[in-house]
């Protein structure tokens, strides 16, 4: 099996199973964090068949693998249960790895939001494309707001960001290697109906005569993912040093009667001002460089996703949608970056010589055009050339240039495409199509662009190999 080969040997590269400390995999890539990363051989990795890049961010190594890295993850991780139990080499590789790498605080919190919101994706996905299917099925008069089935498939689909507490708590307990229970518990006393209505009430709370501020966390994520690593060291401390006879029920007690107090009370205000704070930078970018900003950070936007710090910025849009009921910023960038990337892949594969290559192309452009899934293109296609890049540097400015000026909003959490395109459709007015129509624009202007950047700088064509041209025929 192609993908069992392909997962035995980005194992031995990254240095076998008792090298790997954490493992996820997200929409394309292979996420691993070694306990010694002077045991990685990264040339080893790019050189694999079906390997189309490796980024190496923080203390994370990103293996770009393609449609099919959730197959590949299922035998990566088969490999690694196959393994005895390596508990005293955890210790031996922890202390090795605390000497070998240092690894700076601002790459550690965005390996822990984004390795807490990655595996969690299919749920964001089922949520995003279920309200899509909704909308349009209300637009088309064949599913009126009035209608049971209407409000029963509304509220299942939403139910994916509004118990998103629950869910992230559960992804970030994975991360930091915590009890998954213990903390779907944290994140279900942040949205308990009783707690909301305390809240709701709008009466004085304390706890212990300490007073508890009155935020509402359901479609929060940053509180979960901070109670859950408050969490993690307060539940090993317990299972250390508690007795024997008394671990087994005292140690979760203790842990949840000191996390919850200590979230509701401090961490998740904290955490709500930390939000409510990127909110606002996100706005006040927007409002000081106006109808640029989205052109402006759309030249630089592929270059940030090649570090896959985009994964980051998503969880920003995520988090404005859930607040404010849209993102002016995040999403649209995104989908300038996903036409863009799609458009001059598509020039690439009507240009090249190469009928393997071409095949790739074409195969790649259409994943990024429809489903928004960029690494194909990016890793198999346009970074390789290098060229094509500032095509699409060239394309995003163009079309963020024309976003901006009209304003596009996206209003639901979704990987921008042609199959995601209700998303630009505001749910509380849609009978004005304005917003999704400067989108549609917005996309045509930066594919067309592209599409001519691409054609007129040229590339440099992947010679054809002998074997390749007897494959073709």
């Amino acid at each position: 099996m192609k993908e069992q080969t392909l997962a035995e040997q980005i194992l031995q590269a990254v240095g076998g199973a008792e090298n790997v400390k954490q493992s996820w995999n997200c929409a394309t890539r292979l996420r691993i964090i070694p306990y010694d990363e002077n045991k990685i051989d990264e040339k080893a990795i790019k050189n694999i068949e079906g390997v189309m890049g490796l980024v190496h961010q923080g203390e994370q190594y990103q293996i770009v693998i393609g449609n099919s890295v959730n197959i590949v993850y299922e035998a990566f991780q088969k490999l690694l249960d196959r393994q005895e139990s390596k508990s005293d080499n955890d210790n031996i590789n922890a202390e090795q790895g605390s000497k070998k790498q240092k690894v700076n605080i601002i790459s550690k919190i965005l390996n822990a939001i984004v390795g807490s919101i990655t595996p969690m994706i299919p749920v964001l996905v089922a949520g995003g494309m279920g309200k899509c299917v909704v909308l349009l099925l209300n637009m088309a008069g064949i599913l009126p707001e009035a209608s049971t089935t209407y409000q029963i498939l509304f509220f299942v689909f939403d139910s994916a960001f509004y118990f998103l507490p629950v869910f992230v708590a559960m992804s970030a307990a994975r991360h930091f290697e915590t009890n998954i229970y213990l903390a779907a518990l944290v994140g279900c006393t942040l949205i308990n109906p009783s707690f909301i209505e305390m809240v709701e009430s709008g009466t004085d709370i304390s706890f212990l005569a300490v007073p508890v501020l009155g935020f509402s966390y359901a479609s929060t994520i940053i509180p979960s993912i901070v109670a859950i690593w408050i969490l993690s060291y307060v539940d090993r401390f317990f299972n250390k040093h508690l007795w024997v006879s008394v671990r087994r029920f005292l140690a979760p007690l203790l842990s949840i009667f000191i996390v919850v107090p200590l979230t509701i009370v401090i961490i998740g205000p904290a955490m709500m001002y930390v939000s409510q704070g990127i909110s606002e930078v996100i706005f006040y970018l927007s409002d000081k460089l106006g109808f640029l900003s989205i052109a402006i950070f759309s030249l630089i936007y592929p270059w940030i996703v090649t570090t896959g710090m985009h994964s980051a910025l998503a969880v920003a849009g995520l988090d404005l949608i859930n607040k404010n009921g849209f993102d002016p910023f995040t999403r649209v960038l995104t989908l300038m970056h996903n036409i863009t990337q799609a458009s001059a892949t598509f020039a690439i594969a009507l240009r090249t010589k190469n009928p393997v290559f071409k095949g790739t192309a074409v195969s790649a452009s259409l994943t990024a055009l429809l489903a928004g899934i960029t690494e194909p293109c990016l890793y198999g296609v346009t970074l390789k050339l290098r060229k094509p890049m500032y095509a699409c540097m060239i394309g995003g400015f163009s079309g963020g240039l024309y976003a901006g000026i009209t304003g596009v909003n996206a209003y639901i959490f979704l990987t921008p495409g042609l199959v995601s395109l209700p998303m630009w459709i505001n749910p509380a007015d849609t009978g004005n199509l304005a917003n999704l129509w400067n989108a549609v624009i917005a996309m045509i202007i930066a594919a067309v662009v592209t599409f001519i950047a691409t054609w007129v700088i040229g590339f440099e064509d992947v010679p054809v190999k002998k074997e390749e041209t007897v494959e073709a025929v």
